[in-house]
C-alpha cells in the first residue's frame, strides 16, 4: 500500500485569533485517504477541542511559566527550537502563522520536505518599518519553497517586500460553512438580549481592527437620532480604551463588549449588520463568516475586501477613514431596501466559500507543489 505524503503545521498555539482558527477549520476538513497530519503548537494544550479525530497533535514544551518561557525563548535565539523539538521525517512542513513560527520553522534540518511559509495579513501596510522588518526578516523567507499568501493583495503586498526571496502564491483560507450554519441557528446566550436594530463587530480588540471607529460612528448614528445598538465580539489588549470610550461618551446603554466567544455566530446570525472597521487585514475571517451566513456588510477598504466582495457588490466598502465608514452604516441603516440587496448578495457569494471547496484546492496546492520539490530535488 502506497504511503501518504506526511505533512506537519508548525503554529505557536490553538487558541484564540483568525489564523488560529484558520489553521483548524483546514486540518479538519483535509481528506486523511491523501494526507498524514501533525499538528504541533509551542505549548501543550488540549488538542481535541480543536482538532478532528485522526490527526497527531504535538507540542514542544508541557506547560508555560516563566522557568519554560525563558527557556523557550533562549533556544529560540540560538535557532534550538527546531532541532530539539520538530520530531518527524515529514514531506511537507508548514509554518502557519508569520514571525515566531517562520523564524522557528526555517531553521529545519529537513533538508528533502516541501516548506511552506503561510502569511495572514498585509505586511507591508500592518509593520511600522516595513522596510527594517523585511530586512531582518528575509533571511527566514528565503528558506522557504513557497509564502502561501491569504489573498492576492496580501501575496502583492509581500512581493513589494521581498521582490524574489521566495515565490509566493495565493490560497485562500478554509472556513468550516457547515458549523457556522449550525451554531448560527442556536439561541443567543443567556447574558445577551436584543432589542433592536443591531450591529454587530467580531476581532481581537486590538489597533489594527479600530474598533474605536466603529464606537464613533454608533455615537455619531445615534446624535441624529437613529437608534441602534453596537455588539463588540472579541478580546485584546484594547479593552481599555474602548471601555472608557464608552464611559466618556455615555455609551454603556447601547454599545456592549460581548468579549471573546468561541462560536460568536448566533450573535452575527441575530445582528442586522455587520462591520469591520479595520485600517488594515490580511483576509478578513470575520467578513467571509458574514458571507456564509448571508449577511448585509459594511466595510473598510483593506486588505482582502475587493476580493471577497467585489467592487461593493456583495458588501459595502468605504473609503479606509472615519468619515467614510460612518457615512456607509448610515445608509446601510436608513435607506429602504439597501440591506435587503445586500443580505441576499452576500448569501450568493457566501455559496463560493464552502469548506469542502476550499479545502481540495489547497490540498491540490499541496500535492502539486510537493511533486514540483520533488522534481526539481531529483533533476527532472
Amino acid at each position: 500500500m502506497q504511503s501518504v505524503p506526511k505533512i506537519l503545521l508548525f503554529i505557536e498555539s490553538l487558541s484564540g485569533g483568525g489564523a488560529e482558527k484558520v489553521l483548524c477549520n483546514l486540518v479538519n476538513a483535509m481528506d486523511r485517504t491523501k494526507f498524514a497530519v501533525t499538528v504541533q503548537t509551542l505549548w501543550r494544550e488540549d488538542a481535541a477541542k480543536y482538532l478532528a479525530p485522526g490527526t497527531e497533535y504535538r507540542y514542544c514544551y508541557p506547560s508555560k511559566n516563566r522557568l519554560s518561557e525563558l527557556r523557550m525563548r533562549a533556544e529560540a535565539a540560538a535557532g534550538l527550537t527546531y532541532p530539539l523539538h520538530i520530531k518527524g521525517d515529514y514531506d511537507i512542513e508548514v509554518a502557519y502563522l508569520e514571525c515566531g513560527a517562520t523564524k522557528i520553522m526555517a531553521g529545519s534540518t529537513n533538508k528533502s520536505a516541501l516548506k511552506l511559509a503561510w502569511v495572514h495579513c498585509d505586511l507591508k501596510n500592518r509593520i511600522g518599518d516595513p522596510a527594517a522588518f523585511a530586512a531582518a526578516t528575509k533571511k527566514y523567507y528565503s528558506s522557504y519553497d513557497y509564502a502561501v499568501c491569504v489573498s492576492e493583495n496580501v501575496r502583492k503586498s509581500f512581493c513589494e517586500l521581498y521582490g524574489d526571496t521566495v515565490d509566493a502564491v495565493t490560497v485562500y483560507n478554509t472556513v468550516d460553512d457547515a458549523e457556522i450554519l449550525r451554531k448560527a441557528a442556536l439561541p443567543l446566550p443567556g447574558d445577551v438580549h436584543k432589542r433592536r436594530i443591531t450591529v454587530a463587530a467580531v476581532g481581537r480588540l486590538c489597533a489594527p481592527k479600530n474598533f474605536v471607529r466603529a464606537l464613533a460612528a454608533h455615537r455619531r448614528l445615534l446624535s441624529e437620532g437613529i437608534d441602534h445598538d453596537l455588539w463588540v465580539i472579541g478580546e485584546g489588549e484594547d479593552r481599555p480604551i474602548l471601555e472608557e470610550y464608552i464611559r466618556e461618551n455615555h455609551l454603556e446603554d447601547s454599545a456592549k463588549l460581548l468579549g471573546f466567544r468561541k462560536d460568536p455566530y448566533c450573535l452575527m446570525n441575530a445582528a442586522d449588520l455587520l462591520v469591520c472597521s479595520s485600517v488594515y487585514e490580511g483576509f478578513s475571517t470575520f467578513i467571509t463568516e458574514g458571507l456564509i451566513l448571508g449577511k448585509p456588510i459594511v466595510t473598510t477598504d483593506v486588505s482582502g475586501m475587493r476580493e471577497l466582495l467585489g467592487d461593493s457588490r456583495y458588501g459595502l466598502i468605504t473609503d479606509n477613514n472615519d468619515e467614510a465608514f460612518y457615512a456607509g452604516v448610515k445608509r446601510m441603516l436608513t435607506e429602504p431596501g439597501l440591506a435587503e440587496h445586500y443580505a441576499a448578495a452576500a448569501a450568493l457569494r457566501g455559496a463560493d466559500f464552502r469548506s469542502e471547496r476550499l479545502a481540495r484546492e489547497t490540498e491540490r496546492f499541496f500535492t502539486e507543489a510537493l511533486k514540483h520539490k520533488t522534481e526539481m530535488t531529483h533533476g527532472r
